[in-house]
């Protein structure tokens, strides 16, 4: 690699080949041009010198209305995209669902069988709290044993991470043990750790492993629930576990706080798909494994990036991921925001305004973890408040909760719709000041 004088540097200079800071942090990937904002950085950090493999290109002044998604933008993804399409092989999506792709929701419970049998959703809807399902009672015992194990996926994530971020390799066989692992834990415990996942003191503070853990969780339950054989999830779950990977190549103020980024900077964020991609197909990862990473962010109404891929041309893996990711994104707390309820992450996605969503996986999603997601606190038409432990089998509408409050450890129930109502979540200012004086309870006992 070339060296080259941190002095010498222009605004909109960009070089023919990726700029890295040092032989392993990747400080702008080819085709990006230098802002006044990274010059200035480089300065005040004291780098002399950066490295690349190019030439200098000359300074061509970015158009005066181009934007972070217009066609300035987005040539040096697409030219990185075309690049890629010359080089991958089709995935034959029928791998994925195991013979079962047309109708993947069909073998989701009883209720919802009989209510395909009769072309519509009202029979389910209005299912007699006295037919009901029976959910075991849930100790808080079971909760905090599952809780302990996600902190340990969690950590095991982060040393991925970590490991590649310093050694530039994988252990790919344990990361395919770890993710088997993870697979039947998300099955055995779903409840469970779909609960954990909506409490904001399970954050983990390094961003990336929280996405990571969460979007991975996620991923899992809706395989789960399309019945994908035990590889596909395997597969499934090491594809969003490393999706990211990429982000460790680039600055870390691109994707942490809420600045907003500037064209080049977004240009940026929009090849870290490519870079993931990258990284992954150099460690001999799976095929289907490397086109989900690169493809998590594409829309199926061609709204996304890197290569604007439409419907059923995109990865059924990566429509998945795109789901997920969007459902944490939505629900997580943020720096620079509060997080929004799991309830109001999931309408948005089921409305789907936009048609990003594959349907399919959007209506996986809704099963997985009921219309009131698992974990949300609700006020029921009898004045009490209850959490949502369960969901019912064929039927999101009704999923099973538990009440809170009473000092004993109450036995979930089904909510019907009739006899027993669901009138509304609760907001976070809610649930807070709930928390709180049941925390106060405790401490007076």
């Amino acid at each position: 690699m070339n060296a080259v004088k941190t002095n010498s540097l222009t605004v909109e200079q960009k070089f023919s080949a990726d700029v890295m800071l040092d032989k392993d942090f990747l400080l702008l990937p080819y085709g990006c041009v230098f802002t006044e904002d990274q010059i200035k950085d480089l300065s005040d950090w004291g780098f002399e010198e950066i490295y690349t493999s190019g030439k200098v290109q000359a300074v061509t002044p970015a158009p005066q209305a181009a934007s972070g998604t217009g066609p300035a933008a987005k040539a040096v993804t697409n030219k990185m995209a075309a690049d890629i399409d010359a080089k991958t092989e089709t995935v034959d999506m029928n791998d994925f669902m195991g013979g079962a792709q047309e109708k993947p929701i069909k073998q989701m419970g009883k209720a919802a069988a009989a209510n395909d049998a009769k072309g519509g959703t009202d029979a389910a809807d209005k299912k007699d709290s006295s037919a009901a399902d029976t959910v075991p009672s849930i100790s808080s015992e079971e909760y905090e044993n599952a809780k302990v194990v996600y902190r340990q996926f969690a950590e095991y994530i982060s040393a991925v991470y970590t490991f590649y971020a310093t050694n530039k390799s994988f252990r790919a066989s344990e990361i395919t043990q770890k993710m088997s692992e993870l697979c039947d834990f998300v099955r055995s415990n779903r409840r469970h750790v779909l609960r954990i996942i909506s409490t904001p003191e399970m954050t983990e503070s390094n961003f990336l492993v929280n996405h990571s853990i969460r979007s991975t969780i996620v991923s899992v339950a809706i395989a789960q629930q399309l019945q994908f054989p035990e590889d596909k999830q395997v597969e499934l779950a090491t594809a969003c576990m490393l999706h990211e990977i990429g982000m460790i190549l680039l600055p870390p103020q691109l994707y942490i706080g809420n600045k907003t980024l500037s064209q080049p900077e977004k240009v940026m964020m929009n090849t870290h798909p490519i870079v993931s991609f990258n990284i992954l197909k150099q460690a001999n990862f799976s095929l289907n494994i490397q086109i989900a990473v690169l493809e998590h962010h594409e829309r199926m109404n061609g709204a996304g990036y890197p290569r604007h891929v439409t419907g059923d041309k995109i990865s059924l893996y990566a429509r998945i991921i795109a789901l997920a990711c969007s459902f944490e994104a939505i629900s997580a707390p943020r720096e620079y925001r509060d997080e929004r309820s799991t309830f109001d992450a999931l309408i948005e996605l089921v409305r789907n305004s936009n048609r990003q969503y594959d349907d399919t996986v959007t209506k996986a999603l809704l099963y997985s973890i009921s219309l009131y997601p698992i974990g949300v606190y609700v006020y029921l038409s009898n004045g009490k408040i209850a959490q949502v432990v369960d969901v019912s089998e064929g039927n999101p509408k009704s999923p099973f909760v538990q009440v809170i409050g009473t000092g004993t450890e109450e036995v979930p129930f089904q909510v019907d719709g009739i006899k027993m109502k669901i009138m509304r979540v609760l907001n976070k200012n809610e649930v807070d000041d709930m928390l709180k004086a049941i925390k106060k309870m405790a401490e007076k006992k």
